[in-house]
């Protein structure tokens, strides 16, 4: 009897003992930051998809907040802090594109009702984005590296015409930097052009070439080519890619890592030569333009000046840094909720810097098309939902609001993966 109590006293023991550890290695687990999963893609895709979202690239990455002007020597780290959506993979790719791509043998009712699905289900995923983003925000989670203080009003874009709110974004400063704009002490004011980006020039046709892994298998390749100015992203090729994105190159728009790190190959890639190109870095919101040039968030300004002495003919423009955000500005004011106080993406600076250039501007795979996929670029593999609806710029918002604008058919824009814009000397604002 007595060895049949200790037995059961040694197996109670036992059971909680065992429990106990379970108990305390799940608590454990959830203590500790998540796993974080990087794609082996190349060099300057791994270091652009760091930078996107809040990591410092290095060999491990590391989690970071972003803080201004930051160098590995002063970088704060911290836990958790990359910027995400509470449920960013709730609501996202719930349903295959393809599934609503028009086929030949289709009747035309049958394209239109795949159209208008597609159209909703995108439309409603770019607001949930907006709202998801706004929800982080409103919980105290914004890091506000750039100083960000906007005191303007937040309102509604579908409220207003969508002429009037192409007029407002007409109506904001975007503008490159000229010998005339930079201190006689500065070195870099010799290395100036003097006068602006394409200043006194206008095209009929332009087109901005997003990097969309939708563009892959696309054929979209001549309508790109017959567009006058064609304006392509940093490091986007179109070696071997050319059926479905083109061969044609008249501007690239860089971030300042791609001209500033040398793995990227700035002064010595051949994608760089023979085309113009514009450069970009952002300041502090409330920064003065001397400022900046004392502490740019990349030092950007020797390749800059080595470029301009290595080509025969150098046609390289740096954006005013302080107009930025007169462009991000122009999309809080236009939007209700809360956006991340971060700079405008590429894709919406490269469009407003082609706007007063050209008749008209269209954008190819920026607003989602059908052959919406979570493929990040048409040139790498590696697949990101973040890459189509953002999570360091306001990119969702910013696809809300180029829809708007847009005066492309429906079949145009979620069919064959282009909206279309007006350009200044075709509105009257």
């Amino acid at each position: 009897m007595r060895c049949s109590t200790v037995s059961w006293v040694v197996f109670i023991n036992l059971m909680l003992f065992g429990m106990g550890s379970y108990f305390y290695m799940v608590w454990q687990y959830r203590q500790s930051p998540p796993k974080q999963s990087f794609p082996n893609i190349s060099t300057y895709d791994n270091q652009i998809f760091l930078y996107n979202r809040g990591f410092l690239p290095n060999k491990k990455p590391t989690l970071l907040w972003r803080t201004k002007h930051a160098s590995p020597s002063n970088v704060t780290y911290v836990k958790r802090s990359m910027p995400r959506f509470p449920s960013l993979h709730s609501h996202q790719a719930q349903f295959d594109g393809k599934f609503y791509t028009c086929l030949k043998n289709e009747s035309a009712e049958e394209c239109r009702k795949k159209t208008s699905q597609f159209k909703k289900k995108i439309l409603v995923q770019l607001s949930n984005s907006v709202m998801e983003e706004s929800n982080v925000l409103k919980q105290g989670n914004s890091n506000n590296s750039y100083n960000v203080h906007y005191a303007g009003p937040r309102e509604d874009f579908n409220d207003k015409p969508p002429k009037q709110v192409l007029c407002e974004l007409l109506s904001t400063k975007l503008e490159t930097l000229r010998r005339a704009d930079i201190a006689s002490t500065e070195p870099l004011r010799a290395s100036m052009p003097k006068r602006h980006f394409f200043e006194n020039r206008i095209f009929n046709s332009c087109v901005v070439v997003a990097s969309s892994g939708a563009l892959k298998g696309s054929n979209m390749g001549k309508f790109i080519d017959s567009h006058d100015v064609v304006l392509r992203f940093n490091r986007a090729p179109t070696r071997t890619f050319a059926e479905d994105v083109g061969a044609k190159t008249t501007v690239r728009l860089l971030n300042s890592q791609v001209v500033t790190k040398e793995e990227f190959g700035f002064l010595k890639s051949s994608l760089y030569k023979n085309v113009s190109l514009v450069v970009w870095d952002p300041s502090n919101y409330s920064a003065s333009l001397d400022e900046w040039i004392q502490s740019p968030e990349h030092d950007l300004f020797p390749n800059f000046i080595q470029y301009r002495k290595q080509e025969a003919k150098p046609r390289i423009y740096m954006i005013n840094p302080l107009t930025i955000w007169d462009v991000w500005d122009f999309l809080q004011r236009n939007t209700r909720l809360r956006l991340r106080k971060n700079p405008p993406s590429s894709g919406f600076l490269g469009i407003r810097l082609l706007l007063p250039h050209c008749n008209l501007v269209d954008v190819v795979e920026y607003v989602p098309s059908s052959r919406v996929t979570k493929r990040c670029h048409y040139y790498d593999p590696e697949q990101n939902e973040a890459c189509t609806f953002g999570v360091w710029h306001p990119l969702s918002a910013e696809k809300l609001l180029t829809y708007h604008m847009n005066e492309a058919s429906d079949h145009e824009v979620f069919q064959g993966g282009f909206v279309r814009l007006r350009g200044s000397k075709m509105i009257k604002c």
